[in-house]
């Protein structure tokens, strides 16, 4: 014979919650998490996995893009004795020079923007 009683208590989640993932914070992180959560209407926990979940995280530079970073530095550093040199003898003969640097520059940044639309 099957027991008909209705069994008491809250129905059980869809979507149950069964990992924790625990993270410690210093005093003022966690003011900040308890009053980013109050302006926000949610509970701590809710708003820690809603900003874990929902925020776009930055990653690091990769070792190619830091290279392309380096030759803009070194780029803009030409252009500058460049101009320098443009100063002193007259800017015609630098012209050609000039144009050479941007151009270099303007590929070194082409790089890092198509390299950074492939990663995201």
């Amino acid at each position: 014979m099957k027991d008909s009683k209705k069994k008491g208590g809250r129905p059980a989640l869809e979507n149950k919650k069964q990992f924790r993932i625990n993270v410690r914070f210093d005093e003022s992180e966690h003011n900040r998490v308890l009053h980013n959560a109050k302006i926000a209407g949610m509970s701590k926990s809710e708003w820690v996995r809603k900003s874990a979940i929902l925020r776009k995280i930055t990653p690091r530079f990769t070792e190619e893009q830091l290279k392309a970073f380096r030759a803009i530095t070194g780029a803009s550093n030409n252009l500058n004795q460049l101009t320098k040199k443009a100063h002193q003898s007259g800017l015609i003969e630098v012209a050609q020079e000039c144009k050479n640097t941007i151009h270099h520059i303007n590929h070194c940044i082409n790089k890092l923007l198509h390299h950074d639309s492939e990663d995201n």
